[in-house]
């Protein structure tokens, strides 16, 4: 069976890093780089209009995005002749399928067409999955939330995975408030599986014996240590804000999330900004907006990663979306302050009018900026949906931290 227990606190990370901020109530990004800035906003206003008008027709209008998930590999992945420790699937915007020493976690699973309270209007998603059904995936033992907004936290998808008997003990994490959404949306997910995180806290998952008595923590805790089949989850911070209607914005945490197991260490930045910039600037002058330093943080304390998940758009209009999604430099930036050895480009190519950009922003704006700064284009990696991304097994043990 599988356990999730909360390990004790960081002292010096709670003391030396930013932790998560409410104000009257509600979540605030505590940085600078945080920041709507004026801009033209009756124009904004009419494009947004036109956007939602073209988000009724909802058709497919990014033909030439490929999409070819491999499930024979994904089922295979637990076969003894096996020899990858890792196997990352991109499944579109920000969802991704890892599987990490035996465990099969999906993050952001966002796998149905809407992206919106309606069903004939709003955000859709103009690409295939790559599968018809969970009953052709593996049992899901772990989903991670890194916050509510619809396109990250899709009601019919966790539906759908929870219909499947083999994703019924499933375990959720997500931040702070979003358990009372599971709660409240009649979703039948028992309480006890459903767990709320704040930044920095961290978990460790474990499969141990059946017989384990969970009500005896010394013996639990034992078995967790001498689990083969262990990952620590940590919670960590981003840029950004949260509400699924105008009666709950900000009540919810936002976050990224770290997942490592004995030799590798995997990030997920979640839906992030890393500066605010208005919608025209010189670009000799784009140092001066300040940045967020969170990310920085998080490559001293659980860094260097492995493979990093990083968000490139929407970014129009910058004065509106800067401060809270992420453009081409942008990701660099967080590529390079997280300490990265491999990143992967989401939240691109996916779901039309999240702005008003053209959802193809994001591969060629993020090879021009990697070649700016030196970097070969190979260690930020631009995926097609269902591309599998593999790292094998160590012969040397590395110690989860």
């Amino acid at each position: 069976m599988n356990v999730l227990k909360k390990l004790p606190p960081n002292k010096i990370v709670l003391e030396t890093c930013s932790t998560s901020k409410k104000v009257a109530g509600k979540f605030v990004d505590p940085w600078p780089s945080h920041r709507y800035r004026k801009g033209k906003r009756i124009i904004n206003a009419i494009k947004t209009l036109k956007a939602m008008a073209y988000s009724f027709i909802g058709q497919e209008k990014n033909k030439k995005l490929k999409v070819d998930v491999d499930l024979d590999a994904i089922n295979n992945y637990y076969n003894e002749s096996n020899k990858n420790d890792i196997q990352l699937t991109w499944l579109g915007h920000a969802a991704f399928l890892l599987q990490i020493n035996g465990f099969t976690i999906l993050i952001d699973p966002l796998l149905h067409k809407r992206a919106s309270p309606l069903k004939f209007v709003g955000p859709y998603r103009c690409k295939e999955r790559g599968f018809k059904s969970f009953s052709e995936l593996p049992a899901i033992d772990l989903i991670l939330i890194t916050h509510n907004h619809y396109d990250h936290l899709d009601r019919p998808t966790i539906k759908e995975i929870f219909r499947e008997q083999k994703n019924k003990k499933c375990q959720i994490i997500c931040p702070l408030g979003v358990k009372r959404w599971f709660r409240r949306k009649l979703l039948r997910i028992p309480s006890r599986q459903i767990h709320e995180s704040n930044w920095w806290d961290t978990f460790d998952f474990a499969r141990i014996p059946d017989y384990v008595d969970l009500k005896d923590e010394a013996m639990v805790a034992k078995a967790i240590a001498n689990a083969d089949q262990r990952i620590t989850l940590s919670c960590v911070p981003c840029q950004h804000n949260s509400g699924r209607s105008i009666f709950d914005q900000n009540r919810t945490l936002w976050c990224g999330w770290v997942v490592r197991d004995q030799y590798y260490s995997v990030y997920h930045a979640g839906d992030t900004g890393y500066r605010s910039t208005p919608n025209k600037f010189n670009e000799k002058d784009l140092e001066k907006f300040p940045y967020c330093p969170a990310f920085k943080q998080i490559g001293k304390i659980h860094g260097p990663f492995d493979l990093a998940c990083i968000p490139v758009g929407p970014v129009y209009p910058a004065s509106i979306i800067s401060p809270d999604h992420a453009n081409a430099n942008d990701a660099v930036n967080i590529h390079i302050d997280c300490q990265s050895k491999h990143s992967i480009a989401m939240h691109w190519g996916t779901v039309e009018y999240l702005g008003l950009d053209n959802i193809k922003y994001g591969p060629l704006e993020l090879n021009n900026e990697l070649k700016k700064k030196s970097i070969p284009l190979k260690n930020f990696h631009i995926v097609y949906i269902g591309e599998m991304v593999n790292l094998e097994k160590k012969k040397t043990n590395k110690v989860i931290q």
